[in-house]
């Protein structure tokens, strides 16, 4: 805070809708401010999962102060802070196989998957979905995933015969999460299910 005006300022008090207390070394509000005088106050300001999901804090400081005249005069100044965004999202896959009464693999038998999808970012993901090409639909607890929340994901294949050929179905789900500016983050998981 400085006074780069004429005339010698009292009652000079700084105020910041985001940080409170402000703390200046004669007080605030300052008792008095000579010209050319200024001084250095400070707050903090705690950050919060929308400033983050956001990726800034933006924030307004004002200071007003008294000359002489009686009127107060007053100055602005607005700050933008960058917050880092580190998105990132989890997917691990596990089926089980239904053979059904007989414990032979036929057709029109059936896999069960479960999907867990973890955000391992600091950023909600919104929405986050489960794509599968053995598998639709894929059903998820919740599409919407605040940073270290999880949500498990169902569903279910049917065999064919070429599976039981083969041996085994191979697949591969992903897991994406949309960030709030609209990009998205994905991971994928493949899974072996021996038939």
């Amino acid at each position: 805070v400085s006074n780069n005006g004429n005339v010698p300022l009292t009652n000079v008090n700084v105020t910041d809708p985001k940080v409170t207390p402000i703390s200046c070394p004669s007080g605030n509000p300052i008792p008095s401010l000579a010209l050319g005088a200024s001084e250095t106050c400070t707050g903090s300001y705690t950050i919060t999962q929308a400033d983050v999901d956001t990726g800034r804090v933006d924030n307004l400081a004002q200071v007003c102060g008294m000359p002489p005249s009686g009127e107060d005069i007053c100055a602005k100044d607005p700050h933008t802070e960058r917050v880092p965004q580190t998105p990132a999202i989890d997917l691990r896959k596990d089926g089980e196989l239904d053979l059904g009464a007989d414990g032979v693999a036929n057709p029109g038998d059936i896999v069960s998957y479960t999907l867990l999808v973890t955000n391992t970012g600091n950023v909600t993901l919104d929405p986050v979905t489960v794509t599968d090409p053995l598998i639709d639909p894929v059903t998820c607890d919740q599409s919407s995933l605040a940073p270290d929340e999880s949500t498990t994901c169902t569903g279910v294949y049917v065999i064919t015969q070429a599976d039981i050929n083969v041996g085994q179905v191979d697949n591969t789900a992903t897991a994406c999460g949309d960030l709030p500016g609209g990009l998205d983050v994905c991971d994928p998981d493949s899974h072996t299910k021996p038939i």
